[in-house]
């Protein structure tokens, strides 16, 4: 019955993209843009950051449901290491407010990071011993990098990816996958447990995709908010 449900009143892998899509544009508005408009306000700032919160656990499910159905996973690596590239400066304007800035990587990088972790974690994948060392040396190596990368979310957006990439491999139902993740999310921003109620309605159908389009979307909006924070403050 609940299967049957989430087939006919669920929500496609393309649904989901547009609601994350829709939630990081609203966060990174209330960070660029918001806090320089005269007579911004508080709660208002705290309301869209929370709604913001949404983005990223969905964006973890998503990667590693694509890393599971992908033909090609280097190919969708490659494009994540684009992107990433492509949106460093328009990450850095937005969220820092400076053309180059060192010490904070945009999100696609997290992606990049967690699609490599999964890589070799499918190559070491079983229960032997040795197999066992070898996965959580990988799991130690990348939450290490995510870290001292500096990429976005640091080393808990590589933990979270590991964790649906184990709840997904191990074939938990969704479910378990939906309370197992916001559990693990709460540590973080209680405003991301709400991800979870559409992960749980997720149907398993992919949707109308418009793959470079949903790639594009990131570093374009980043730019046009960098661009107005610039202006706002007055370096344009």
């Amino acid at each position: 019955m609940k299967k049957f449900m989430r087939e006919r009143f669920g929500i496609s892998a393309a649904v989901l993209k547009w609601l994350a899509v829709i939630s990081m544009v609203i966060d990174h508005f209330a960070c660029a843009v918001y806090p320089y408009i005269q007579g911004h306000n508080a709660e208002v700032y705290k309301a869209l950051r929370g709604i913001g919160r949404i983005a990223f656990p969905i964006y973890c499910f998503l990667l590693v449901e694509g890393f599971f159905y992908t033909k090609n996973v280097w190919k969708y690596l490659r494009n994540l290491v684009l992107f990433a590239a492509i949106s460093e400066i328009p990450f850095n304007m937005a969220v820092f407010g400076h053309v180059f800035y060192p010490k904070g990587q945009n999100v696609y990088w997290s992606l990049a990071l967690g699609i490599c972790a999964m890589i070799l974690l499918k190559r070491f994948e079983g229960f032997a011993m040795r197999q066992i060392f070898l996965q959580a040396a990988v799991i130690v190596l990348f939450l290490f990098l995510g870290e001292h990368l500096e990429v976005d979310y640091h080393w808990k957006g590589i933990a979270y990816i590991i964790l649906f990439y184990y709840l997904r491999n191990l074939r938990f139902r969704q479910s378990v996958t939906a309370i197992a993740g916001a559990a693990a999310f709460v540590l973080y921003e209680r405003a991301a447990v709400f991800a979870f109620l559409l992960v749980y309605l997720y149907n398993g159908k992919r949707g109308r995709q418009f793959k470079y389009l949903f790639y594009g979307i990131y570093p374009l909006h980043l730019l046009v908010f960098g661009l107005l924070r610039f202006w706002l403050n007055g370096n344009l």
